[in-house]
């Protein structure tokens, strides 16, 4: 299952107008008892996933580096990972 929490679409607004915008995120989960993998969605223009959270590899979280629509990433048995998404370098939220 995944599922897509988008942070800055119909934003609530702070007490002095501002909008509160916060980051993407992409949760996947794996309750099979093998891997699977994910297929990244296409979601914004120009929008990069960081990899957060990985409880079947916690210490590897840093080593999966920066993930765009299309690319696969695996979670592993039982287990959950969620990623950040940011704008590319020039790209607007």
């Amino acid at each position: 299952m995944a599922i897509h929490l988008e942070g800055q679409d119909a934003p609530d607004h702070a007490a002095d107008g501002s909008p509160l915008l916060d980051d993407d995120f992409l949760v996947l989960v794996n309750a099979w008892w093998q891997p699977l993998e994910f297929v990244l969605p296409a979601t914004c223009a120009g929008q990069q996933w960081v990899v957060e959270i990985d409880t079947c590899e916690p210490s590897a979280v840093t080593a999966h580096g920066k993930r765009h629509a299309g690319d696969r990433v695996a979670a592993g048995p039982r287990s959950v990972v969620v990623l950040r998404g940011t704008a590319e370098a020039g790209e607007a939220p």
